[in-house]
Order: C-alpha cells, then structure tokens, then sequence
C-alpha cells in the first residue's frame, strides 16, 4: 500500500508540474510589419511579416510570469492563429514549431538575431522594415540555417523559403538592409538571449521575448495576413 500510495503521489506531481507548462494565448491583431509575397515547403503567397499581439493568461507557476500582453513573432507557416483563446505549451524555442522542431542550432541563431536586435524588434515604435526583416530572418532560419553551407545558407532569393515584395519583384531596401546585419548575426548561430516557445498542436506557435512585454492588445489585423484565424494544418 505504502508504495501505491507514493506512486501516485508522484503522478500528481507529474501532472501538476506539466498543467504549470500550459498557458491560454489569444490572437489580437498585427503590429509593425508589412505584406509580403513568400514561397515554402508550406504556404506560398502574400502574407503579413512582422509582429504580432497575443494576451496571455492562466498560467501558473513559471508560465504565470508570462500572463499579460506581448508582441511576438512566429515559428511556424503551416498554421495560423486564432482569436479565439486556446491552451499552448511553454517549451523551449529549440522544441519549435510544432510541426518539426527547429532543434539546437537553429534555435542559437534565432537567439543571436534576437541579442543583435537588442529589443528594438519587439518595441511598440519598431519600423515596419525591421518588424518585417525580422520575421522573415526567423522563417529563414527555421526553414535553411545550416552551418556547413556559405553563409549558413541564408538567402531569402533562394533555397526551400524566398520572400519578395507582394508584386513579385525584390524586396525594398529598407527591408533588405535589415535583414542584412540579421542574417549576419544569425550564421554566427552564437545564441544570446533567453526565449521562451509557445506551441499548439492547432494553432500557430510564438516566440515570447520573456523581457519585453507590449503595453496592451490592439485590434484584430484584417483577414488578409498570414494570421488566418481559423485554418489548421492536417496532422
């Protein structure tokens, strides 16, 4: 008996420390970016790039240190988000996207493009250029960083993720200067800054700066970005 009785107190303890990893997380609306056009092994066409806001709430124990409003950017291009509160997992960023995790090198480069940018990425008073050039370096990292190739491999006119201005033609150049220095930074695959992963088996996962929070939730984007509410990915 005595040892039933420890068993389940440690399944209790399990259970409880994998519901303080649960979090809600609620789509509401886009902040700098802009449109553009992209080509992946999963969407192809114009879609927003750049920050979104999500209000967190519900969690307990660490995840309750991240209840409040944030700007965030995405992992994942197989799925969208929602505005309608869903539970996530906070996991670590190497365990992004959901789909197929990132793993450990890719995850250190994002968090050297996220040391280069110094924050200035996840501030209200971001431009649309970096808001934008940021988001497309995480896709690219997520979708070609590798460190054998010239460059890590980093390209956006070529390899498995491109990006071009909505018409077809080449980036602007304010775009471009931006993830120039990003994309640098990135095949250093230094690391630096701590993330936290927010991942849902339906909705589109997040990155969480933990130390920059935004000041409060917008309206929600028109439904012609990337941030579908609604659409699932087929598991």
């Amino acid at each position: 008996m005595k040892t039933c009785f420890f068993g389940f107190g440690a399944m209790l303890l399990l259970a409880g420390a994998a519901q303080a990893n649960v979090i809600n997380v609620q789509y509401t609306g886009t902040g700098a970016g802009s449109n553009v056009r992209i080509a992946s092994p999963s969407t192809n066409g114009n879609v927003f790039a750049g920050q979104l806001r999500h209000t967190l709430s519900g969690g307990t124990g660490e995840a309750g240190t991240y209840n409040g409003n944030w700007l965030t950017y995405c992992t994942d291009l197989s799925q969208r988000v929602t505005s309608s509160t869903r539970a996530y997992e906070v996991v670590s960023l190497a365990q992004l996207p959901d789909s197929e995790p990132m793993g450990a090198l890719k995850a250190n480069a994002i968090r050297s493009i996220y040391t280069a940018a110094n924050s200035s990425q996840s501030r209200v008073s971001t431009s649309d250029n970096l808001a934008a050039a940021f988001q497309l370096a995480i896709w690219e990292i997520v979708t070609d960083f590798n460190p054998a190739a010239t460059g890590s491999g980093l390209d956006l006119t070529s390899g498995s993720f491109r990006a071009t201005k909505t018409d077809g033609s080449a980036l602007g150049s304010g775009v471009q200067s931006e993830l120039s220095w990003l994309l640098s930074a990135a095949s250093l695959g230094a690391g630096g800054e701590e993330l936290v992963g927010l991942r849902s088996g339906q909705y589109q996962d997040q990155i969480l700066p933990v130390a920059v929070p935004a000041p409060g939730a917008a309206a929600l984007a028109s439904l012609g970005v990337l941030c579908l509410t609604g659409r699932r990915r087929g598991r």
